[in-house]
């Protein structure tokens, strides 16, 4: 391969390169339903701030890290482990909130024990999600199961991750259960998606200029 074209893939790959795939997850702190925790993200630390239904901050590792694969994968290496989250027992229509000091590029929400076998239980979220894993927990097996904006766990577990720029979230749970829990964090380093559309096109006409100029 000749020296310019490889130096112009290299150039286009910088351009379209993914975020870095560490999480920063919410550090939980707080009393008794004044919850609030920092994460950080782009060398800013987000102070976060709950409100809603709330049962009690649990800090077990072993929520998460049982079963890490349920709450990583090619997007995220690493679990909340004792960062902590928030537990709620839902069964009502409350509107749950999440707040950000600052804009969140792509929020991560990490859930456990969302239901039981027989007894599902729904997350009502405000926005678009993806189911990033899923899987057992400390718990045993479970499944996840998306319908729009809604979530429905069976004994669930998982990562989920929200596309764009947030300073909320917000979600109702309807559905009664002893316990579930819910946190929230993002990528270290993370680039707005109008950022790497830049990158990107920088990349091309850098490619064409290339192409040019061999031709005189």
């Amino acid at each position: 391969m000749r020296k310019p074209a490889l130096v112009i893939m290299l150039f286009l790959n910088l351009g379209v390169a993914t975020a870095a795939d560490t999480a920063s997850w919410t550090k939980w702190e707080g009393t008794p339903g004044t919850p609030t925790g920092t994460f950080v993200q782009n060398n800013n630390t987000i102070e976060v701030t709950y409100t809603g239904q709330f049962f009690s901050i649990d800090n077990d590792a072993r929520i998460f890290d049982s079963v890490p694969t349920s709450f990583t994968g090619s997007a995220v290496t690493n679990t909340p482990g004792n960062s902590g989250s928030i537990r709620m027992t839902g069964g009502d229509e409350e509107v749950n909130n999440f707040h950000f000091s600052q804009a969140v590029i792509d929020p991560l929400i990490a859930i456990w024990s969302v239901g039981r076998p027989s007894a599902p239980v729904t997350f009502n979220f405000d926005s678009p999600f993806t189911i990033l894993s899923q899987g057992g927990g400390y718990w045993g097996g479970g499944s996840l199961t998306q319908s729009g904006n809604s979530l429905t766990g069976l004994e669930g577990n998982g990562l989920l991750q929200l596309k764009g720029t947030y300073t909320d979230i917000s979600f109702t749970t309807p559905d009664y259960e002893y316990y579930y829990g819910i946190t929230v964090g993002g990528l270290i380093s993370a680039v707005p998606e109008p950022q790497t559309y830049a990158m990107f096109l920088s990349g091309l006409g850098f490619m064409c200029y290339m192409a040019r100029r061999r031709k005189y």
